[in-house]
């Protein structure tokens, strides 16, 4: 009787053997898994869960900030080269200046362009664009855009 439990004994594989580990495709030969352990693979996979859908919310928030505040700065930075190299030979060098100049001269333009003379001298000029073979369709296309989202 003591050989066959020998026999029994040496009958197990010899990978199995060696590594002193278990097969986990066999569930006969895995141990069972303990209630913690479960519990805390339930817990990891509900955390990072959670984890990731507040990153993407902070991500799909602060997307369109990011990208309204690189596009104000980018024009500001634009507008502001206009006037700036007028501020620079005066020796005044203050950031924004040129922008603010440049707001003040689209206003002065539009109270011109309000008046009776100035109404007059902007459709004149507006009939010479128009004569320019490839310029008038640009015109057109972006006085169409200014229509429809114009306030008035």
């Amino acid at each position: 009787m003591a050989m066959a439990e020998e026999k029994e004994s040496t009958s197990i594989p010899l990978s199995q053997a060696e590594n002193g580990s278990t097969d986990p495709e066999d569930p006969a030969k895995s141990p069972p898994s303990s209630p913690n352990s479960s519990t805390r693979k339930a817990c990891c996979f509900v955390l990072q869960s959670w984890f990731s859908k507040k990153f993407m919310t902070g991500c799909v928030v602060l997307f369109p900030v990011a990208v309204t505040f690189f596009i104000t700065w980018w024009f500001i930075q634009f507008v502001d080269g206009f006037f700036s190299p007028l501020y620079e030979r005066l020796g005044v060098d203050i950031f924004g200046l040129g922008f603010i100049t440049s707001l003040l001269f689209v206003f002065f333009v539009g109270v011109f362009v309000s008046s009776w003379m100035g109404a007059a001298v902007f459709s004149v000029g507006e009939w010479v664009i128009k004569q320019m073979p490839f310029v008038k369709h640009i015109y057109s296309a972006s006085k169409q855009i200014s229509a429809a989202i114009s306030p008035g």
